[in-house]
């Protein structure tokens, strides 16, 4: 019985302080929530739950809109670490890039394209260049081994380079003399490798052969086209002749006075009475004006059946109008690029970029029907002289070849000035920050 008391004093003692620790926790635990409670309280400041429950619902539509911009972004800059990867894993072995000019044809761009994936999958199946040889290194044939390889990847970096600089040199007229180069280049190297017994494989030889043929095409096709446009300016020389006036500033006029007839028109739906009568006056003038240039335009083009031809021309203007705004147009001029020079004059920030310039037999005709089809997607609906359409190159070129015209495309924008506008600022804004960020000496 006397051992029993301790233990119950210490039962006892335990369970005291056990209901202390609870109290304890039980008090702190109503304390967090009044806290709580005072904090949400605050939070409303006197607004309502609904009115705290709508700039919520703002603060995660604001959040999800700049995840899905975020996410956009990083689509993006996915899709270019990949393209990025791919063009390193063809510099690794020996493969760089294709250099195109501005003028390229998009047809030049994906045949090269197409012929440097073959190299490539040559160069990645290892049947590029050959080697006859077990070739040992001081007695090590690992050693060996890894030279030749080593000079594998050398012979063919060396080959490729110098088929860039026969490339460059060749002309529409000197194919045979280029693939001469070619064979011979491969010989040299050749006997560069003997003693490794190292060469560039025949496959591969055939393979940039082929790609040679391509940038021959590319050369022949605009020497074609030289002597197209001297036979297109000779039309239109003989065309400005016996029309004996400038049919292209009829054409403009006519065009300006659509552009007043529709505005007219319009105000004509919203006056009354008196005022209404008086426009129907100005209208009826304008369109006396309109059929007197057409009587004008009519005499000047039937005093010749060619005088419909001419260039239409579809061009852009990333920095002036941003990107996806095209301006679809025509001239009669006998250099087409004098217009398009005449149009990126003092009156827009940036030159134009030409995507594409087609030689047609009725070009009004034409452009009458593109500007039509993309009557929808008009920049300014109220002045149809301004040609300006929010469609893509691709969907002109689709429409035009749906026209039955085929002329070559340039489907990417240089933007030249443009994107020298934004290096410079750049690199201006950069070194304005970092002069900033220097702690000059008080004496200065």
């Amino acid at each position: 019985m006397s051992d029993l008391i301790p233990a119950i004093f210490f039962i006892s003692g335990l369970l005291a302080i056990i209901f202390l620790i609870y109290g304890f926790i039980k008090r702190r635990h109503f304390r967090k929530s009044v806290e709580y409670v005072e904090s949400r309280r605050l939070l409303l400041n006197n607004n309502s739950i609904d009115e705290v429950l709508s700039q919520r619902e703002k603060q995660i539509a604001a959040f999800s809109e700049k995840v899905a911009t975020g996410q956009l972004y990083l689509s993006k800059l996915t899709t270019l670490l990949k393209e990025y990867k791919r063009k390193v894993k063809r510099i690794n072995v020996g493969l760089s890039p294709p250099i195109f000019r501005f003028n390229d044809s998009e047809t030049l761009k994906n045949n090269v394209n197409a012929s440097r994936e073959k190299q490539y999958e040559c160069i990645n199946a290892g049947k590029a260049t050959q080697a006859y040889t077990n070739w040992e290194w001081l007695g090590s044939r690992a050693d060996g081994q890894q030279m030749v390889e080593g000079y594998r990847l050398l012979l063919l970096k060396a080959f490729n380079s110098e088929f860039e600089v026969i490339r460059r040199q060749m002309r529409a007229s000197t194919f045979g003399k280029a693939t001469e180069k070619l064979i011979k280049l491969a010989e040299q190297l050749a006997r560069l490798g003997e003693t490794t017994g190292v060469h560039i494989s025949s496959e591969y030889i055939k393979l940039k052969v082929e790609e040679l043929q391509h940038w021959n095409a590319e050369l022949s096709h605009h020497e074609e086209l030289k002597q197209e446009q001297k036979k297109q300016r000779a039309l239109l020389r003989e065309q400005q002749k016996q029309a004996g006036t400038d049919i292209e500033d009829l054409h403009d006029e006519i065009a300006e006075r659509d552009s007043e007839l529709i505005k007219a028109r319009k105000r004509a739906e919203q006056l009354v009475d008196g005022e209404h009568v008086k426009l129907e006056k100005q209208i009826e003038k304008i369109k006396a004006e309109k059929a007197r240039l057409e009587e004008k335009f009519f005499r000047a083009t039937s005093q010749a059946q060619i005088t419909r031809a001419g260039y239409i021309y579809v061009i852009s203007n990333q920095g002036s109008f941003g990107e996806g705004v095209v301006k679809i147009g025509m001239t009669r001029r006998l250099e087409p690029m004098d217009r398009v020079t005449e149009l990126g004059d003092a009156s827009v920030p940036f030159r134009f970029d030409v995507h594409a310039l087609a030689f047609v037999e009725d070009a009004p005709k034409l452009e009458r029907a593109l500007h039509d089809k993309f009557h929808e997607q008009r920049v300014n609906t109220e002045n149809v002289r301004k040609e300006f359409f929010r469609v893509d190159p691709e969907a002109v070129k689709a429409a035009m070849e749906s026209f039955g015209i085929d002329t070559d495309w340039y489907m990417i924008a240089e933007a030249r000035e443009y994107n020298e506008s934004l290096l410079m600022r750049k690199a201006f804004q950069q070194a304005k920050t970092e002069l900033e960020e220097v702690e000059l000496p008080e004496a200065i």
